[in-house]
């Protein structure tokens, strides 16, 4: 028994679990669910089979007394009697002998009327609508006439199974008469035998021992219901029929109106109908209840037993999980583990359970060491921070500097001194001011004016600077300090290494899908694929080089490959256009 013990304890935590619930589970339920499939099966298959037979025997009865029926129409569409007179009828159709000819044709229908009991009325149509009917005339009127001729007039002689218009007893069998004599074959008349279904079928449900009055048969054709009149779950028809396929079965038991059905489906082949038979089932159902309930009583009674046993055991294993749960606690808790714990060695212990406490206890101490030296790098960081502080240079001294040197030389009259401060501290707070990635376009050119002013107080009478934008531009926006860079390569290039006057130009220009921001100057030329071969150094950037690339990868970034910087030559400029997507210009609008 220790031994068993030990090789259980040493079982991985999964085959445990699996060990004990399989057990428990196909003990208890094997018997339950192998007798009942046994039982219920075994009985619905005698069931069907006991059915089947008699049902067959009814459907091959209808086929019988149907077929008897079309040798019927066989005979009354070669009748001599009939031909001659139909002929007549056809070839003058404005004689006076018409009327005598019908009444010929009538008194010959009269014998067919004998020959079958199953037979309501015959009925002749004419090709002018002229309706002969041996019988009952109304018996016709159920019926849809220009379908029927139509359906007729497709199976070209053959007899065709015509249903009523609404569900009920009655079934017409339909076909053309035509000319037999010289086998001229041409269209005399349609004939339309009008049979009582519902007494046919009712006799085929006696011959074969069922009541009529307790069997409830249902035919159906194309899937639609002509029998019997008053509806039974039409809507489970196609279901029924298609799960009893689906399954390979020609029987299944299903819940209608709260009681149990046996339903069995067949098919009369002469026709093509289908029919479903549905018998009462509820009181086989509650005999195999009844046996269920007491297979049940047994597998519960089995299956407390079991569930004590496998109480107990995972008693055991479970204790040992609560072990571990306890000392996580206690650590998050910062708490010592119980005595009655820590008694109990888990290293030589090799299932998951005692891998679990094994590891538990290395990562407590690795998450000591962890929190002591994570103390310690909060103490270096804190004291990093403070001396990073202490050695800032507080923005708001520079900017009152900025402010104090600008009021004294507007004192000394120094206005290009003063001109010169504020720009530089308007330049200065727009670029360390923690914006977004776009502002709007009215503070980017602030600060392209800003630079302006500086450079025109440089460079004076050989800076002319041009800007060129529509009159709203407040729902533009464009990257942060993207144009300035651009006026300041173009002045780079074309005033620092000539005495010449350049004139730089900044238009705004909206078009389709996008506005095109262009920067041009004169005094300078841009070299073919400028950008592609600063990128691919080619050419090695120097000073705003490296922010025409910079400039060019955040456009991408933000709006796109399809977007960035273009460069070329047009009438002695060198331009650079900048391009931006007015849908997204439209998200800050």
């Amino acid at each position: 028994m220790k031994v068993l013990k030990i090789r259980f304890n040493n079982l991985t935590l999964y085959k445990k679990i699996l060990l004990i619930i399989s057990v428990t589970l196909i003990c208890t339920y094997f018997v339950f669910f192998l007798s009942i499939h046994i039982l219920t099966g075994r009985y619905e298959k005698e069931l069907y089979q006991a059915n089947a037979q008699a049902l067959n025997h009814v459907s091959s009865s209808m086929a019988s007394e149907l077929q008897a029926i079309e040798t019927i129409s066989n005979s009354l569409i070669s009748d001599p009697v009939i031909q001659n007179n139909l002929c007549f009828l056809k070839d003058n159709p404005g004689s006076n002998r018409g009327a005598l000819a019908r009444r010929d044709i009538y008194q010959g229908l009269y014998p067919y009327t004998f020959y079958d009991n199953y037979m309501k009325s015959i009925n002749i149509v004419l090709e002018d609508g002229t309706k002969i009917c041996m019988g009952s005339s109304s018996d016709i009127g159920k019926f849809d006439i220009v379908s029927m001729d139509r359906d007729v007039t497709d199976a070209e002689g053959r007899l065709v199974w015509e249903l009523a218009i609404t569900a009920g007893g009655d079934v017409a069998a339909s076909r053309e008469i035509r000319q037999l004599k010289y086998l001229d074959l041409r269209k005399l008349a349609s004939l339309y035998i009008i049979v009582d279904m519902e007494r046919l079928i009712r006799d085929s449900l006696a011959n074969a021992g069922y009541s009529p009055e307790t069997s409830r048969l249902v035919m159906m054709a194309d899937g639609k219901r002509f029998y019997p009149e008053t509806p039974y779950h039409d809507d489970r028809y196609d279901g029924l029929l298609s799960a009893m396929t689906l399954h390979g079965t020609s029987y299944s038991v299903e819940a209608l109106d709260r009681n149990k059905e046996f339903i069995i489906a067949g098919s009369i082949a002469y026709t093509g109908w289908d029919y479903l038979y549905f018998r009462d089932y509820d009181p086989i159902f509650h005999d195999i209840q009844a046996a269920r309930l007491r297979v049940l009583i047994f597998s519960a009674c089995f299956g407390i037993i079991a569930m004590l046993l496998v109480q107990a055991v995972f008693r055991h294993v479970l204790k040992h999980l609560d072990f571990l749960v306890e000392k996580i606690r206690c650590f998050g808790n910062g708490e010592p583990v119980p005595e009655d714990q820590r008694e109990y060695n888990y290293v030589n212990r090799r299932d998951e359970i005692g891998q679990l406490h094994v590891n538990f206890d290395e990562m407590t101490k690795s998450v000591k060491v962890l929190r002591d030296e994570n103390y310690d790098k909060q103490l270096l960081l804190r004291d990093a921070t403070i001396k990073m502080l202490q050695q800032q240079i507080n923005p708001h001294f520079l900017y009152n500097t900025l402010d104090t040197i600008n009021w004294m030389a507007q004192k000394y009259g120094a206005d290009d001194i003063s001109t010169m401060v504020r720009s530089l501290g308007n330049l200065f707070r727009a670029s360390i001011t923690g914006e977004g990635d776009l502002i709007p376009l009215a503070d980017e050119l602030a600060v392209l004016d800003n630079y302006i002013q500086i450079q025109k107080i440089r460079f004076k009478d050989r800076l002319v600077f041009e800007l060129v934008v529509p009159e709203d531009i407040s729902h533009i926006f464009v990257p942060k300090l993207c144009i300035q860079p651009l006026v300041e390569n173009a002045l780079k290039h074309a005033m620092e290494y000539t005495d010449e006057i350049c004139t730089i130009r900044v238009t705004v220009r909206e078009r389709e899908g996008s506005y095109r921001i262009k920067v041009a100057n004169t005094g300078s030329q841009f070299e073919e694929d400028l950008l592609w071969k600063i990128e691919h150094r080619q050419i090695t950037p120097q000073g705003s080089g490296v922010g025409l690339v910079n400039i060019d990868s955040r456009l991408k970034l933000i709006y796109g490959d399809h977007y960035g910087l273009t460069f070329y030559n047009k009438d002695g400029m060198a331009v650079v256009m900048l391009s931006i997507p007015k849908e997204r210009e439209e998200l800050h609008a």
